[in-house]
């Protein structure tokens, strides 16, 4: 399987021809195919090699995105400084639940809608260590996968649940920043399959972020704005501006929320091809609790651009990206 990424982003469908729909995944065959019958006087086809079978671990390293953090205004009240927090050896258990959606249209044509199925994955985070800066090297271990019907998607969930079971081992590791930050996320495997590659893929299209908080103390009201340059399907540069609002304050939780937009300039990506009209928006609401290194949070994000390589036209795309983080109550 080839990389997600590239498959996703589709300027290779825009060099190649828009009129063809990007394959969001990849399924396993419903049964082998049949050999060929052998023909008289000839000697017999030899059999097809078969595909490499991976032979070491398997790994994916998502980048750390730049992010800036202004406060707006500190809010009303009791200003208390709002940070992700956890000690060393805290362990919790967590479902991070992923969508992924992609429409595709071009001119004189239907559109044509790629959505998979939810992505679910269960496991214990647990924080290794924390520096003296109180950044948190933590490990999500998944212990299992699932994958959950969505209306309108071309994959049965049962037949996609054999896709996700290609993460079984998997290992996250990153570092959280107390104010929401994170360092570079790596995804491991040990034993991987032929299938775990394209499901790497698929997480880190769709793993989710949290929110990123000012260093400033702040109240129930308060608002602030985080700037994060990062990039779609590794290729597409984007700069995605959150406005947050801390509208809550309980005991010791802590409840915001935010809006997104989505800009980016004209880019050549290759090949004569070229991306246009980059805007998005999101919305995002998080619960943070206090000794908890995973907030509550449920977020979403759509992208939209144009691709054009001089020669089949334009082509016009839209992708959906949702994720949701739900802690194991105590």
């Amino acid at each position: 399987m080839s990389r997600l990424s590239t498959l996703l982003f589709l300027v290779a469908t825009a060099c190649g021809g828009p009129s063809k729909p990007v394959q969001l995944a990849p399924l396993p065959a419903d049964k082998p195919a049949e050999p060929a019958p052998p023909v008289a006087d000839k000697q017999p086809p030899r059999p097809e090699p078969e595909p490499p079978k991976p032979t070491g671990p398997a790994e994916v390293t998502v980048p750390a995105n730049k992010v800036s953090v202004k406060l707006v205004t500190p809010g009303k009240g009791k200003r208390v400084a709002v940070r992700y927090s956890s000690k060393a050896g805290d362990k919790q258990q967590v479902e991070v639940a992923m969508d992924f959606a992609a429409k595709q249209t071009e001119t004189g044509k239907p559109p044509a809608d790629q959505i998979i199925p939810t992505i679910v994955l269960a496991g214990e985070t647990e924080t290794k260590s924390i520096d003296k800066d109180g950044n948190a090297a933590y490990a999500l271990t998944v212990s299992s996968t699932d994958a959950r019907d969505v209306a309108g998607s071309q994959v049965p969930a049962e037949k996609f649940k054999i896709i996700l079971g290609s993460l079984a081992g998997l290992v996250i590791t990153s570092t959280l920043n107390p104010n929401g930050s994170v360092g570079d996320l790596t995804m491991r495997i040990d034993r991987p399959t032929d299938m775990t590659a394209g499901a790497l893929e698929l997480l880190r299209m769709t793993f989710p972020t949290f929110p990123v908080l000012p260093a400033e103390p702040i109240a129930v009201g308060a608002k602030w704005q985080a700037t994060t340059t990062a990039k779609l399907a590794d290729k597409l540069d984007v700069t995605q501006v959150t406005d947050y609002e801390l509208v809550a304050h309980k005991g010791t939780t802590w409840t915001i929320k935010g809006t997104t937009k989505v800009t980016g300039t004209d880019q050549d990506v290759g090949d004569g091809a070229k991306i246009t009209a980059i805007k998005g928006t999101g919305t995002t609401e998080a619960t943070l609790a206090d000794g908890a290194l995973y907030p509550t949070t449920k977020a979403s994000i759509e992208t939209q651009f144009t691709a054009t390589d001089g020669k089949e036209g334009k082509v016009d795309f839209a992708l959906k990206v949702g994720g949701a983080v739900t802690p194991a109550k105590k």
